[in-house]
């Protein structure tokens, strides 16, 4: 599929949205309106070995350098977001 209508959209399920190859123009006559993306989930094998690479790899960051770094382009999130930290705030969030 290469575009979907305004008008399809109204029209469209969530299982087509999800079997669509990648993101998809929305359009009203010629113009593009919007754009399509579905959403996959991901392999949880696959996630889980993305995460441990990335708990390695920030292993070896220097925090205040990093925050240093970024501190041109304004504001530092101040956010813990390791995995440990995420998971305690969803599990607050779920409660």
């Amino acid at each position: 599929m290469t575009h979907i209508s305004i008008r399809d959209l109204q029209k469209i399920s969530g299982e087509a949205i999800g079997a669509l190859a990648g993101p998809t123009p929305v359009k009203s006559g010629e113009r593009t309106v919007g754009l399509l993306i579905p959403m996959k989930s991901a392999d949880p094998d696959r996630l889980a070995a993305v995460l441990k690479r990335a708990a390695a790899l920030a292993r070896g960051r220097d925090a205040a350098a990093d925050d240093a770094a970024l501190a041109a382009f304004g504001d530092v999130d101040p956010v813990d977001w390791s995995v440990a930290a995420v998971k305690a705030l969803t599990r607050k969030s779920k409660a």
